[in-house]
């Protein structure tokens, strides 16, 4: 073993050197080297941790040097007991700017490793820069977009026609199942079927199993550690056999280790892909619902499959594109790209949201310098205090630099201790954090980059918030000072003035943006969707039992009293709907819809109102099964009248089937309001069905809960339930909007606090400052609430002029943040809330000014002026 591998970092040798004795320092040098060698051996991850903390014991008052200036006596250039007593001398300006920093620095930390978590999604994998998904595109009538899909052939087809550009492809079909093992049933929805070489294409670790043998045979299936605990406790899993839906056996052959990172792919279980090569489907170009993954040698070749991709789909979708008159296209996608491209549709992977993160960033950002700004105003109204302490001490010979680097030393006590406590709160607030904003935060403390970030954090804040003060403290004249005993603060009034200004512009800017986009989600929740969201649950169907049983099953239902309505569809409002091509007789236009199909009852279940034709109906059995409707939108893609169009017979080619219009129901919005309403097809069919979608009277929901749990089980013994009620399955189409939401409230709340933490000190030293002329004014007349206005004239003034900038700042930020929104509130309409956020952070700043100053403004007159 090379030596050099037990040798220390240069920079722990050279700070020992600088700072230690130097009778001393061969000593410890010795012991260092002694140190390092033995955790060289040691395999725990924070072995360069104890390493430096090790250092830093040897960084005491017994082992220091003697650092000394000339004409400075025997004073030391950083003395920590003044600084130390300073500190506590000022306990108020202390604890104002100890409790501000520790808020700060503890949103910092909270902020910067949920962006260092969502930044490393999928970093681990060792060739994730030639690693590539395959992109379906497609449009909608003129309006492109993305598919996040393929179906079995493409990873074969692709690697055949082009070897020299593709180095392997893998797959992934994400699914769900139920799992039995042994007398254990569990739903899982954490299940993916993947490729023999999906871990040799991928860099998933396992504490268990070879990367090239755990998927080997066609029964194989790879477990998370957690799983392993879930089914078999501490018991050796490997070799035992788990069930899938009562029907399928697999072998576990392999252990998967804790993710070093997280993973656009969301599972705990992966099963061989094998088991779907005996399926005709599995084989069909369009039966799509696997993830296809490609390893390319560059990215030149990358850009050039793009090139090619229209050939291939015209060599295996040419008759299809000519019977449908419509085409798709293919492209690839960087896997880093993959986590952050939440706009791809029919997409099974887990997604982030890049503007929420750098709206989170600012958010820190934001908190972080009204701390800061706290800490300036507060030095600078303690300047006049300490006017005198620094003036005697450079009548003494003191010189500039020892006392700015006193001052900054105080700084960096303070910033230390706010850090120290800061990261204590962090990991005991860790849990309450992520449940409160529905994150998930990997705290990584041994991470070379967190260290850096950490110092680096500290360095910033003290250079922004105490070089100034350290500055401007040690340029007092002490003649000046001493013989009029005031400072001629001059520009510096300015300056404190500013910090205030930009504190609480920064507060009203997250006061009103928070408001507001709380508005547009109560506006999104209440908006009339066209159809009747309330009371309806939706009921998932999971297994082949309860879908040959659905008639049985829909009957049952119905024969309680308060249950009104069922219908089967293949999706629900805010679900999944897919997208087909209409060929409709006697048009020339063909256009793409989104379809649905449904049963009889769909539109009396949803409460979908019709606006030309009729519904479905029972009575036209023999009709209705080939029957559809399509809404107002796709009529006017067509270009005819409702008369004109119903009775037409339409061809579907992406399902082969043939229907005949009978109705034109009213636009609905089936999906999410950041989409506008789009063209869709309601197709009459018991097959593709995913749903059975409940509409129940709003009386005793626990005894009707209880009988469609009992008819579930009984058509259905072998599989447990699983459903959700539908406004809940509408709110997590907005769980974005909600976290910033969430965000947004909160730390606006932390920064009014900190603002008025400020502010509060800063009107106790400006009463202070003039308790004399108060003091006259109270003799002449003036009432303790004129007294109280005096000092609050000057502070509501700046929050004013705050205001006026933070307005138009948050109306630019607004209208970006609601532009990806088809129907969104207006900002004209809404102006009220720009009035509203600023007098809120007026009111609060007056009431805390009028707090701290009414025991100046109260008190006895006589004893503010009279002679010291």
């Amino acid at each position: 073993m090379s030596n050099q591998l037990h040798t220390p970092p240069t920079i722990s040798i050279r700070l020992i050197r600088a700072l230690c004795r130097t009778e001393l320092v061969e000593e410890i040098e010795g012991n260092l080297y002694e140190y390092y060698w033995i955790i060289s051996e040691d395999v725990n991850r924070f072995g360069k941790i104890r390493f430096w903390i090790q250092v830093l014991t040897y960084l005491r008052p017994s082992t220091l040097k003697l650092f000394k200036l000339k004409n400075s006596g025997s004073m030391f250039i950083f003395n920590p007991k003044i600084a130390v007593r300073s500190l506590f001398k000022h306990r108020v300006s202390t604890s104002i700017n100890l409790l501000g920093f520790v808020i700060g620095l503890l949103s910092t930390i909270f902020i910067y490793f949920y962006i260092n978590t969502e930044l490393n999604i999928d970093s681990f994998h060792v060739d994730k820069e030639n690693i590539y998904r395959v992109i379906r595109t497609s449009e909608i009538n003129g309006a492109p977009y993305d598919v996040g899909v393929t179906s079995g052939p493409y990873a074969e087809a692709l690697i055949n026609d082009y070897p020299s550009s593709i180095n392997t492809t893998t797959r992934a079909f994400p699914q769900n199942g139920l799992v039995k093992i042994a007398d254990k049933k569990f739903q899982e929805n954490k299940m993916i079927f993947a490729d023999r070489n999906f871990f040799e294409f991928f860099s998933y670790p396992l504490a268990e199993g070879n990367p090239g043998d755990v998927l080997s045979l066609p029964n194989s299936v790879v477990i998370s550690r957690e799983i392993a605990t879930k089914y078999f406790g501490f018991k050796d899993p490997i070799g035992e056999i788990i069930e899938v839906d009562n029907e399928y056996k697999f072998t576990i052959t392999g252990i998967m280790d804790d993710l070093p990172a997280k993973s656009h792919l969301d599972f705990n279980m992966v099963f061989s892909i094998e088991l779907f090569e005996g399926f005709d489907w599995f084989h069909g170009w369009w039966n799509n619902g696997l993830v296809t993954y490609i390893n390319v040698p560059n990215t030149q070749q990358a850009h050039y499959l793009d090139t090619q991709f229209p050939e291939f789909m015209e060599k295996y979708f040419g008759d299809d594109f000519e019977a449908s008159g419509t085409k798709i296209g293919l492209h690839v996608e960087p896997l880093e790209d993959i986590y952050f491209n939440n706009k791809t549709r029919f997409d099974p992977v887990v997604h982030g949201d890049l503007s929420s993160l750098i709206i989170l960033g600012a958010v820190g950002v934001i908190i972080l310098f009204i701390a800061c700004f706290n800490y300036i105003n507060l030095s600078i109204a303690m300047a006049f205090k300490r006017a005198k302490e620094v003036s005697v001490r450079k009548v003494l010979g003191v010189e500039k630099t020892r006392l700015i680097t006193q001052f900054l030393g105080e700084s960096m006590m303070l910033l230390l201790a706010s850090m120290l406590i800061a990261i204590g709160l962090s990991i005991a607030l860790k849990p309450i954090f992520n449940s409160v904003f529905e994150l998930d935060i990997l705290f990584n403390w041994a991470d070379q980059l967190v260290i850096a970030f950490m110092i680096g954090l500290v360095l910033v804040v003290l250079v922004t918030s105490g070089l100034y003060p350290a500055l401007l403290m040690s340029s007092f004249k002490p003649v000046s000072i001493l013989k009029s005993g005031k400072i001629p603060l001059g520009k510096n009034s300015f300056i404190r003035k500013g910090l205030v200004v930009a504190q609480f512009s920064l507060s009203i800017f997250l006061i009103i943006a928070t408001l507001l986009i709380g508005f547009q989600l109560d506006y999104m929740k209440s908006k009339p969707l066209g159809y009747n969201k309330e009371s309806l649950l939706i009921i998932h169907i999971n297994n082949q039992e309860i879908q040959s049983n659905d008639e049985l099953f829909k009957n049952d239902l119905l024969r309680h009293e308060n249950i009104t309505s069922v219908t089967s569809a293949s999706g629900e409002p805010g679900g999944f709907h897919d997208g087909t091509v209409l060929q409709i007789s006697g048009v020339n236009v063909n256009p793409k819809v989104r379809s649905s199909f449904a049963d009889t009852d769909y539109l009396k279940t949803l409460g979908i109102p019709i606006a030309a034709g009729r519904d479905f109906d029972r009575s036209f059995a023999n009709n209705d099964s080939m029957a559809m409707m399509i809404n107002e939108k796709a009529l006017a893609e067509i270009g005819l009248t409702a008369e004109e169009v119903i009775g037409r017979k339409v061809t579907i080619p992406g399902f082969d089937i043939d229907r005949r219009i009978v109705g034109v129901v009213k636009d609905y919005h089936f999906t999410a309001l950041n989409n506008e309403i789009e063209p869709q097809a309601i197709i009459m069919g018991y097959t593709h069905h995913r749903r059975f979608i409940v509409r129940m009277n709003d009386v005793d929901i626990p005894n009707t809960l209880r009988h469609i749990e009992e008819s579930f089980n009984k058509h259905s013994p072998n599989f447990p339930i699983t459903y959700q009620f539908h406004d809940e399955g509408l709110d997590q189409l907005y769980a974005d909007e909600q976290k910033q939401a969430r965000v947004f409230s909160s730390f606006s709340g932390i920064s009014i606090f900190l603002a008025c933490m400020g502010i509060f000190g800063l009107a106790a030293y400006a009463a202070e400052q003039r308790q004399k002329e108060l003091g006259i004014r109270k003799i002449l007349g003036a009432s303790v609430q004129q007294v109280i206005l005096i000092i609050s004239k000057e502070f509501i003034t700046l929050v004013v002029i705050a205001a006026v900038i933070a307005m138009p700042l948050t109306w630019i930020f607004m209208e970006n943040w609601l532009h990806d929104f088809a129907y969104r509130i207006g900002l004209a309409e809404n102006w009220m809330v720009f009035i509203f956020g600023s007098l809120v952070a007026g009111i609060i700043a007056f009431l805390t000014i009028a707090l701290k100053t009414y025991k100046t403004a109260a008190s006895n007159p006589t004893d503010c002026i009279r002679y010291e």
